[in-house]
């Protein structure tokens, strides 16, 4: 009777264990992309904003793909969403129409765009992903 009480409660303690290992996993995987999506947007924005200081310094949305190869499409919604976050007004229609190429129709869709961009050759990365290339070194914390 005793060696079965014993091997009941190292059951239950090893599914205790089970659950908070379980746990531990979800909320660092949950750590791990709150931390990538706040590196990748914070790379969008500082993408977003070198293209929008060679538009100010004259260059036009064809000029600056074709500097950085991008589509024209691509590198108007980089810039034009630098200017959907510093104003609230909506985006200048007039601006886009100088090379021939409207942007997305809301200020959302050009935050939300940067997952699609031309230079991210896949969709968003797996979280199994993550995990191989940081197992490989392959991704800094920095």
């Amino acid at each position: 009777m005793k060696d079965q009480e014993q091997d009941l409660i190292s059951y239950f303690d090893a599914t205790r264990d089970e659950q908070k290992i379980n746990d531990d996993v979800t909320a660092r995987i949950e750590r791990l992309r709150r931390d990538a999506e706040t590196k990748l947007d914070e790379a969008y924005e500082r993408r977003a904003r070198a293209l929008a200081e060679l538009k100010k310094r004259g260059e036009t949305y064809a000029s600056i793909a074709a500097l950085v190869d991008l589509s024209v499409p691509e590198a108007t919604r980089l810039v034009k969403s630098t200017m959907a976050s510093r104003a609230t007004a909506s985006p200048d229609i007039g601006a886009a129409a100088e090379d021939g190429v409207y942007g997305p129709a809301s200020t959302e869709e050009s935050y939300r765009g940067h997952s699609d961009s031309a230079s991210s050759a896949t969709a968003e990365p797996s979280i199994d992903e993550f995990a191989q290339a940081d197992e490989a070194g392959g991704r800094s914390n920095a």
